[in-house]
């Protein structure tokens, strides 16, 4: 409570003889007035709430009052004793509260209550209703600053209402409608009412609906718990989970609240079922919730239990036989006995729901009449045509005899009649005509090419090779390379010449392209592969595709590194190699300082190395510049030799002073180049 610490007194000076004009002097008393957080006067609170008594004359529990601000400002120049109370017909229904709790936090005391608000300060107070039936309930808040010459005190009337609504949390659930709407649950509901209903769903895919949870009641609706179940007594559901919002538990509740407008929520639950067989494509479970609402304590009912119904959809197309090799006479294609040039294809629906053709084409051509250039034709189209569950449908197609063999791909695509969903596909490979005999070497190595890039010819022959070595043609087919190409590699690539798309291959005939090695610095094994792509069905998958690997190993040879020494004369006596006396990078030369004439640097790569993988030599050749700008009175030949050759020495005549730059590169033997290293020396006088 707020002290005065001072005490003010007033002063009447009187001086004879002298009158002191101006008004006479405000009396030091308080000015209390009343207002709300925007500084404006406040004369009516207008507040609404729940009721905290039911229609039963029970407690209802979770009821939050209606809380208003009231600043109680005092403006005079005394501090203000103010007595707060709250009179008149409903004053039951108000309580006041100061700030006083923990953190500052408002709480209740009895009326009339006393605090000081010192001189030109503030002091909040709450006001809170929380009426005990619903209808309206009026009282008056007075502040009495207790001063008896102070004629008019704040008065600020409080007018509340208790919402017409279930004094007790309420409970109400609803089912999404396909047209998106929700159905109504409540205790009055018969199941029918409260279960959702999914489309028909295919085996281990998901689809999502939603049901909504309100409060009908007035104070808060506690949601406990949210469970997915597949009985009443709580078995988690293999086929329904609870995608949104994360579940409830006893310790992180949602709130359902009218008075701040979150009385609804919805909840998605996913349906993904999976197949346990024929005979269990329904699957059903129930949304368990839990909450504080009194008369669904036990969620074994409507509102509190929501049914959940959803059936699973086998993908259904089968097919027999799924192949044909119209020139191969052990291949029955269908027939028994076989019939020459066509074959006949069983397709069944093992479902359990009724599937309609959607799509018919052959690979090659994408139309549903013939593909291959008219090699295999379809007898007749069943594009749109509807297999029940058990149900079947025939499919038959002829074969064109030509000395080419093909092949080709003949798929059915098909929905569900019920909701179009995906319902399976089948195909049907088609071979038919003399089979080619592609012939490779199975494995390209380059092994340890002495050069950074090599190349090797690459033969494909249109042949069938025996064990003894021999060969023969006479029963192959035309060969078609539809694709001849090397795998991305930064190491491996085909070289002209190459072989264009749809290469056709006599039998016995051969045709030849050319793989380039680019072989790494650093060696070691490198692996790539060449795919070829034919119409020879013996190889795959996917059906004729050959693969070739191609490797090399080589032993690891990085390029050699450069050392650049400088030396005059006189260090040559005892270090003819200028390796221990000598300048790298930068040296400086005294003219004066040497004797013979021509005056002289002799600069050395001796130093040079050059490692091969297994051991360190020496690099082949070596190559000195006198670089510019070269002073004046030199040229390049002053440094000689400058060509590149095996000397790992080189002499610099020196004209006159100036800043001469030297540069060195050497080469192993494989033609490999070394980063260019420099030697600045500087000539004096």
């Amino acid at each position: 409570m707020t002290t005065l610490k001072f005490l003010l007194v007033p002063l009447a000076l009187a001086v004879s003889g002298c009158r002191c004009g101006g008004p006479p002097p405000m009396a030091s008393r308080p000015d209390l007035s009343a207002r709300d957080m925007n500084d404006a006067v406040l004369t009516v609170i207008d507040a609404t709430a729940c009721p905290t008594i039911d229609e039963s004359m029970r407690p209802v529990r979770d009821v939050f009052p209606d809380l208003k601000l009231v600043r109680i400002t005092n403006n005079g120049r005394a501090l203000a004793k103010a007595k707060l109370s709250i009179t008149g017909r409903d004053a039951v229904s108000f309580e006041l509260r100061v700030a006083g709790g923990d953190g500052g936090a408002f709480v209740k005391v009895n009326t009339p209550y006393e605090l000081d608000v010192d001189v030109q300060s503030s002091v909040d107070v709450q006001v809170a209703f929380a009426p005990r039936t619903r209808g309206a309930a009026t009282a008056e808040l007075v502040i009495d600053d207790q001063v008896a010459e102070t004629t008019t005190d704040p008065v600020v009337s409080l007018v509340g209402t208790g919402l017409d609504l279930p004094s007790q949390p309420r409970l109400e659930t609803g089912v999404e409608y396909e047209d998106g709407g929700f159905s109504e649950c409540t205790d009055q509901s018969i199941l029918t009412d409260c279960e959702l209903s999914y489309p028909l769903v295919q085996f281990d895919t998901a689809t999502t609906r939603k049901i909504v949870i309100r409060n009908r009641g007035c104070p808060a609706l506690k949601v406990k718990s949210i469970k997915i179940a597949s009985d009443l007594s709580g078995t988690p559901s293999p086929d329904f989970r609870l995608v949104s919002p994360q579940a409830p538990t006893e310790t992180d509740q949602l709130s359902l609240n009218k008075a701040d407008g979150t009385d609804r929520i919805e909840a998605t639950i996913e349906f993904r079922p999976s197949d346990t067989g024929p005979g269990n494509e329904l699957r059903t479970a129930f949304v368990i919730i839990d909450t504080n609402d009194v008369e669904n304590t036990m969620p074994n009912r409507q509102p509190g239990v929501v049914g959940l119904r959803g059936e699973g959809l086998r993908p259904a197309l089968s097919a027999t036989p799924t192949s044909c090799d119209f020139s191969r006479d052990s291949d029955l294609c269908g027939n028994t006995p076989k019939i020459a040039n066509r074959a006949r294809f069983i397709v069944r629906n093992d479902g359990n729901g009724t599937v309609r053709i959607s799509d018919v084409q052959f690979k090659s051509s994408g139309n549903a009449t013939s593909g291959q250039n008219g090699r295999f034709t379809l007898v007749s189209n069943p594009n749109g045509m509807s297999i029940m569950p058990g149900g079947s449908l025939t499919l038959e197609v002829t074969h064109n005899d030509m000395p080419l063999y093909v092949i080709d791909e003949l798929i059915l695509k098909s929905v569900f009649a019920q909701g179009g969903a995906a319902a399976g596909d089948v195909s049907f490979a088609l071979f038919g005509g003399r089979q080619p005999c592609l012939d490779t070497v199975d494995e390209v190595n380059f092994n340890n090419p002495m050069t950074p890039m090599s190349a090797q010819p690459f033969f494909i022959r249109n042949t069938r090779r025996f064990p003894d070595g021999g060969t023969d043609s006479s029963q192959c087919g035309a060969l078609i390379l539809n694709q001849v190409g090397m795998d991305p590699s930064p190491f491996f690539s085909l070289v002209d010449p190459r072989i264009a798309p749809n290469t056709q291959v006599p039998p016995g005939g051969m045709v030849e392209t050319s793989i380039q090695y680019n072989r790494p610095a650093s060696g070691g094994m490198q692996v790539g592969k060449l795919k070829i792509v034919s119409n020879d069905p013996f190889f795959g998958p996917p059906v004729g595709t050959k693969e070739i690997n191609v490797i090399s190993a080589s032993p690891f040879d990085p390029p050699p590194q450069a050392v650049l020494k400088g030396c005059v004369p006189a260090m040559l006596i005892n270090d003819p190699n200028c390796s221990v006396s000598g300048s790298e990078n930068q040296m400086t030369v005294n003219l004066s300082t040497i004797t013979a004439n021509p005056k002289t640097v002799t600069v050395s790569g001796f130093d040079s190395t050059d490692f091969d993988g297994n051991m360190m030599g020496k690099p082949r050749e070596y190559q000195f510049r006198l670089n510019n700008p070269i002073p004046a009175g030199a040229m390049a030949s002053n440094l000689a030799p400058n060509t590149r050759g095996a000397a790992d020495r080189a002499v610099l005549t020196l004209p006159g002073p100036g800043l001469y730059r030297v540069s060195l590169q050497v080469w192993d033997n494989r033609g490999q180049a070394s980063q260019p290293v420099n030697l600045n020396i500087n000539v004096l006088p």
